[in-house]
């Protein structure tokens, strides 16, 4: 089975019609930051807790189960794997992906 790094994995996302702007974001060993932006196949954490000053894309396959509640997106890997992954300049700010 292949995982398409750019859609949530199936049941992680229930409420996929309600946005999750301004949710924290909760890696395996702690906390990553805020969304600052929801584009339906990434997110956009504002990290400055973890680095100060920093924005990094967060790809929707990495969101092992939203909390609706308590506004909370949890992840299933370490704040270190999130570090690989693409820059937000990667992605325009229309939210298409990398050709």
């Amino acid at each position: 089975m292949t995982t398409d790094l750019w859609e949530y994995r199936p049941g992680s996302h229930q409420a996929a019609e309600l946005g999750l702007a301004g949710y924290e974001v909760e890696a395996t060993d702690g906390p990553l930051g805020r969304v600052e932006q929801d584009a339906g196949d990434h997110l956009l954490v504002d990290a400055e807790p973890w680095v100060p000053g920093s924005r990094v894309l967060v790809l929707v396959a990495l969101v092992a189960r939203i909390d609706h509640l308590e506004l909370v997106v949890h992840l299933d890997c370490p704040r270190a794997r999130v570090s690989s992954a693409p820059p937000p300049a990667a992605v325009d700010v229309l939210g298409h992906r990398p050709g």
